[in-house]
Formats: structure tokens, C-alpha cells, sequence
């Protein structure tokens, strides 16, 4: 499912307690992600996110399913630039690497392009029943690496953070 690139791993244990758990609270976010979107079951978002995110979340999960795809993505690199907390708040900002497609519920249909970008994201999270949890997500920059060229409609904000019926996930995030 996803790949932690070596530099990442070492920069995540280096960081001290709370940026530690604030960076493993996103990870495991962005892992629940990707099995909700490839499963179509947010179910197990409500324990990494926060009741609003997740359910922002089955709204996405609920346009892909009716329009018959399911998204299939992976996190190739995470890397955590920047983590703080102040009390219960806290802000994530990463560098990722994403791939990701749709793929067609209906026999025979043809999957979608597959996208590579990269993103640098912001997470927000609080405190919520004694762990960080992911309150919301939003873009600071996105780069479509591949395909190369025209861009392909609905894709602009990759697997995790953005979306349309056929696009990444999360169309229209901040």
C-alpha cells in the first residue's frame, strides 16, 4: 500500500514525542485512506479522523461507488517537513508522492490513467479520546507527474485530497 522512503523514516525518529505521534497519526490516516477508497468502507477512518472527516470522507466514497469506480492508490513516499502541537492541536506538514486510478466496477470497462503526483500537504489534528486524530486536510501545492502533457479531466488534487466522480478523492478540498 504505501512506501516510507528511508530519509522519511529517519526524520520520524528523530522527532520528539508529540511531532512522533502527530506524524504517525497522519500516516496512519493516509493508510486508512487508501483502504477506504480501494474497499469502498470508510469504517475505520473514525479512528484516526475526526467524526466531520470521515463522514467528508463517505460522501467522496459514496460519488465514486455510484458512479461504478473505486479508486486505487498508493502513498509511494511520506515525508514529514514540519510537526507541532500546542496543547490538543496540532499541524502536520508533509511532502508526498501519490499513484493512483480509478478502476471501473463493471467487467471489461478500461481503468482510468494512472496519476502520479506530487503533494505538500497540511494536516490539522486534535486530541480526540486519548489520540491524534485528523481534523482536516488541505493542499498547499500539487504536481501531476505523469501522465505528462494534457491533464486529464477531474484530477487535480490527488488520491487523498482531492477529487470529482472520476477524479482523486477529495475534489474541491481547501
Amino acid at each position: 500500500m504505501r512506501r516510507l522512503a528511508p530519509a522519511a523514516l529517519l526524520l520520524l525518529a528523530a522527532c520528539p514525542g508529540p511531532a512522533r505521534e502527530l506524524s504517525r497519526a497522519v500516516r496512519e490516516y493516509d493508510d486508512e485512506l487508501v483502504r477506504a477508497y480501494g474497499t469502498s468502507d470508510p469504517s475505520r477512518l473514525y479512528g484516526v479522523a475526526d467524526r466531520k472527516e470521515a463522514d467528508r470522507v463517505r460522501v467522496l466514497i459514496d460519488l465514486k461507488t455510484a458512479s461504478k469506480l473505486v479508486l486505487e492508490s498508493t502513498l509511494e513516499s511520506l515525508e514529514v517537513t514540519s510537526a507541532t502541537a500546542t496543547g490538543g492541536q496540532g499541524v502536520v506538514e508533509t511532502r508526498e508522492r501519490w499513484r493512483y486510478h480509478d478502476r471501473p466496477l463493471q467487467p471489461g470497462a478500461a481503468p482510468g490513467p494512472e496519476i502520479v503526483a506530487a503533494m505538500a500537504m497540511r494536516y490539522q489534528l486534535a486530541r480526540q479520546d486519548g489520540r491524534w486524530k485528523v481534523v482536516s486536510v488541505s493542499t498547499i501545492s500539487n504536481e501531476i507527474l505523469e501522465p505528462k502533457g494534457p491533464r486529464p479531466s477531474g484530477h487535480g488534487q490527488g488520491p487523498a485530497h482531492g477529487a470529482g466522480a472520476t477524479g482523486p478523492p477529495a475534489a474541491g478540498r481547501r
